[in-house]
């Protein structure tokens, strides 16, 4: 469908719902963020349902402060739920029982269409760019803080415009941020290079454990329960599957983090046509071609590995 219908319900309702999935990267701050301040600008009233990141990695975004916890105990005529393929991915599904008008958008091929208005775009870097077209079409004007969130958005999904889900449009929409700001240097160092002791650590402790298999094709790390017992809960991970990802001739990289006693955290990152995606939706996950991630539970190591090996037909 296209934007009109959901640019009716905008201007037909005052107060809106904004939510995304568990744990929030750049894309999904980012779109909900800039989402959000368009609607305000319009006169809207806006509420945000997500996780608040911690770290001061994003502390860029003043909206952030507006994520308290206000929206728990009312009902909303909409709700905008972003970059989430799927219910079981959301912040909290309940949410959706609250917002009599569902919409979600998204950019992930394994969407499954949940809301009551759907908006996907499989060929956009990012929800970044869904959200920026929105905004384009609704004619609001843009200001600095709306600019480097969705730049946030962007940047993060594409890799710092690194990735191959990288088009004309994407830097076409760049180019139109550097009207509002000059800070996006800024924002690169603070999303890219910028590190934690303990991360360095934990980079060291991951690279240790880095092993090939399908005939050195893929490149496989693997993170036991005990392994991050030696590092804080809330120490950032993202990031660290590249380093096997990187690897000459590997062409696909798997993290495999054990969350809980027999549960699993699985990312995938492809570097060539296979599509990752499919075997995060074969665990019930989701995501991209080039990359995906997936939940399993009550499994042990051997046991998951031997099935992520059958599905990666490499």
């Amino acid at each position: 469908m296209g934007m009109n219908k959901i640019i009716q319900t905008v201007n037909n309702n005052r107060s809106f719902l904004i939510s995304t999935h568990k744990s929030p990267d750049g894309d999904a701050l980012g779109s909900s963020i800039a989402l959000g301040l368009a609607l305000k600008k319009i006169g809207k009233e806006v509420f945000y349902a997500f996780e608040k990141p911690g770290g001061g990695k994003f502390s860029f975004l003043n909206e952030l402060n507006e994520v308290n916890g206000s929206y728990m105990d009312k009902k909303f005529p909409v709700g905008f739920f972003l970059d989430s393929s799927d219910q079981d991915h959301l912040y909290d599904a309940k949410l959706l029982e609250k917002c009599k008008i569902k919409i979600n958008m998204d950019h992930h091929v394994s969407n499954n269409g949940y809301g009551d208005l759907n908006y996907l775009d499989v060929n956009a870097s990012a929800t970044g760019e869904i959200i920026f077209a929105l905004i384009e079409e609704m004619d609001i004007e843009f200001d600095e803080e709306m600019a480097l969130a969705i730049y946030t958005a962007i940047v993060s999904d594409t890799g710092n415009f690194k990735y191959s889900n990288v088009t004309y449009r994407t830097h076409e929409i760049a180019g139109k941020l550097y009207k509002y700001s000059n800070k996006y240097w800024e924002i690169n160092r603070k999303l890219f290079d910028e590190i934690s002791f303990e991360k360095v650590q934990i980079i060291g402790h991951a690279l240790g454990k880095i092993s090939l298999i399908k005939n050195d094709k893929v490149a496989l790390i693997h993170l036991t329960l005990e392994d991050l017992k030696k590092f804080s809960d809330d120490t950032d991970m993202e990031g660290i599957i590249n380093y096997a990802r990187d690897i000459i001739g590997v062409e696909v990289a798997v993290l495999v983090k054990e969350t809980s006693p027999d549960t699993f955290k699985i990312s995938l990152r492809s570097n060539t046509d296979f599509d990752v995606s499919k075997v995060a939706i074969h665990f019930n996950g989701g995501g991209h071609s080039k990359a995906a991630g997936c939940t399993v539970r009550d499994i042990k190591f051997d046991d998951l590995l031997n099935r992520l090996e059958n599905q990666l037909t490499l």
